[in-house]
């Protein structure tokens, strides 16, 4: 979806005209939810993608304030979740990228590499998950990017 979102969107580069740029906000904005849904292929996300978009050129929502957000982050947290579109797994995500690791991101890879890996592969429940890093504190979503996955993926 993203090297669509490029592709479609993106202006191409000076030195490469063939490879683009990421779209600016402006240009995901002035696309319409069709050629997002077709053309970017985003499906049922091109509604939230497109709003997100609108609102940033808009003013309305100013995404560069989190980046050096003195709030708590469970109150960021919650900024995030208000963000139509934005789930559990892309708010623990983004929170990561703004450096805040207090969450993890959980889906069904999660929870297939933590059964792997703690649970003898049986089935788990996003809590456990949880308990598995639980020990990394507010560091766990940290602990969870960089632990070696690789070689459960043979398994």
């Amino acid at each position: 979806m993203a090297g669509n979102l490029v592709d479609q969107l993106g202006t191409g580069l000076p030195t490469d005209p063939k490879r683009h740029a990421f779209p600016t906000p402006a240009q995901v904005a002035s696309a319409n939810e069709e050629t997002l849904r077709t053309k970017v292929r985003l499906g049922y996300r091109a509604p939230y993608v497109l709003e997100l978009a609108q609102r940033i050129v808009s003013g309305d929502l100013d995404l560069e304030t989190l980046k050096t957000s003195q709030l708590p982050t469970p109150d960021l947290r919650k900024r995030l979740l208000n963000i139509k579109g934005v789930g559990n797994y892309a708010t623990a995500n983004l929170l990561m990228i703004l450096g805040r690791y207090d969450y993890l991101p959980i889906d069904s890879w999660a929870l297939k590499m933590v059964s792997n890996e703690w649970y003898n592969a049986q089935p788990i429940k996003p809590a456990d998950v949880e308990s598995a890093f639980a020990g990394w504190g507010e560091w766990k979503g940290l602990a969870y990017w960089f632990w070696d996955w690789n070689k459960l993926q043979a398994s």
